[in-house]
């Protein structure tokens, strides 16, 4: 069985889900990543794993009229002069040459909907966010499943009752999953006072070096600590910049404050300690919907906003009545087992039966896919080639051969 992962380039989560399953699937299953801009970046397993990369979409078109063509309700799908024709050349390039048997699109509408278009079956994973227009009520629709990472209990209010009935929730998990807490505090964490740290992904994020710099110095009372991208220069902040392991970090924090990503959650969750979660701009609002659920499940506090200097002590005390154990119920340590058996699970019932290959059309009796993108740009070297072609086309399905299949439209 051959199994292809699209992960979404937004952040790293999406490689972070994907290393957490894929040793759980069995070890005959062949596995794929695709990744736009250059492969996904996942960890080296112990298995073999072919790393694909394809363009990115095209840009948007700035001619007013063609900028208001459906663009909003189908995404990068982006009426723009055939801009992405690169990238949807390339998928359906890999896909007719590795053949995958299924399709794991993760939070890849376009991908998704590609896939399905070539015929093979897709799992797409799910996440939080107003995802109900018409791409993603297609892409949902055309999937023979639905995954979501998370409990149904953190399923956002206004999610149709017939994309719940769809989806196969698993149950929370990180990179975390199953690993005992550590109980060895890092290097200068503090043994005198609290220690706050602020964590930052890849994904974008609207919380700045400054921010944290105004939060500490008008908090002395609290040991500051930044994980992420950028280097802070105060005296009132610990640095380290992007670490190999930021458990023993999220462990021994008495506050974690960081933005409402998917993985930032349920890392934090599975740390089990307090936390603040400010959620950043997304696509379709994906971090404000997730917040919201975690909001009303008392899970963290949620500020809108960075606080001012002066909200600090209240959203701290607010954060530590708010009760450790509620994660535990949404998080389960067998969930990316779960997962990956769900996964193997339909892709031995999408397994191809009778023959062990499709028929070709039969003019590409002889031919690989790269080579009919040269078959269609010789129909269209003249006007006069063009006719031509059109007529021996038109002759063949009129009288076709006794040993070539008649050709159905």
């Amino acid at each position: 069985m051959r199994v292809a992962f699209y992960l979404n380039l937004q952040g790293a989560g999406h490689c972070r889900r994907f290393e957490a399953i894929a040793p759980h699937l069995p070890s005959d299953f062949e596995l794929a990543v695709v990744g736009m801009d250059g492969p996904p970046q996942v960890a080296a397993l112990d298995r073999p794993i072919e790393r694909v990369s394809v363009p990115s979409y095209g840009p948007q078109s700035h001619n007013p009229f063609v900028q208001q063509q459906i663009a909003h309700e189908y995404h990068d799908f982006l009426v723009n002069h055939g801009d992405n024709t690169p990238f949807t050349v390339a998928m359906v390039s890999f896909l007719g040459r590795w053949k995958p048997d299924l399709v794991v699109s993760d939070v890849g509408l376009e991908a998704s909907i590609l896939a399905r278009m070539c015929g093979i079956p897709v799992i797409y994973g799910r996440q939080h966010g107003r995802r109900w227009d018409k791409g993603h009520t297609l892409a949902y629709d055309w999937a023979c499943s639905l995954l979501a990472p998370f409990s149904e209990e953190l399923e956002q209010s206004d999610c149709p009752q017939w994309v719940r009935e769809k989806t196969f929730y698993s149950g929370g998990f990180s990179r975390f999953a199953g690993r005992e807490k550590a109980r060895t505090a890092p290097p200068n964490y503090a043994t005198e006072k609290p220690n706050i740290l602020v964590m930052t992904g890849f994904g974008g994020t609207q919380i700045t070096p400054q921010d944290v710099i105004t939060a500490a110095e008008s908090t002395p009372q609290w040991r500051w600590h930044f994980l992420g991208a950028d280097l802070i220069q105060s005296p009132f902040i610990h640095s380290p910049g992007l670490v190999q392991d930021v458990w023993p970090y999220l462990c021994q924090a008495d506050l974690v404050i960081a933005n409402a990503g998917h993985n930032s959650t349920m890392e934090i969750g599975a740390a089990g300690v307090p936390s603040i979660c400010i959620p950043a701009q997304r696509y379709f609002d994906e971090q404000d919907c997730k917040a919201a659920v975690i909001d009303a499940m008392s899970l963290s506090v949620v500020s809108r906003q960075w606080p001012d200097p002066t909200d600090w002590p209240e959203l701290w005390q607010r954060a530590i009545a708010l009760s450790s154990t509620r994660w535990q119920s949404l998080q389960d340590p067998d969930a990316p087992k779960r997962a990956a058996q769900h996964i193997a699970d339909i892709a031995r019932q999408c397994a191809r039966q009778g023959v062990k290959q499709c028929a070709k059309h039969p003019d590409l009796e002889d031919t690989n896919l790269e080579d009919t993108l040269d078959i269609i740009d010789s129909s269209t070297d003249s006007s006069a080639n063009q006719t031509e072609v059109t007529q021996t086309r038109e002759k063949e399905i009129a009288a076709p051969q006794a040993d070539r299949p008649l050709l159905t439209i």
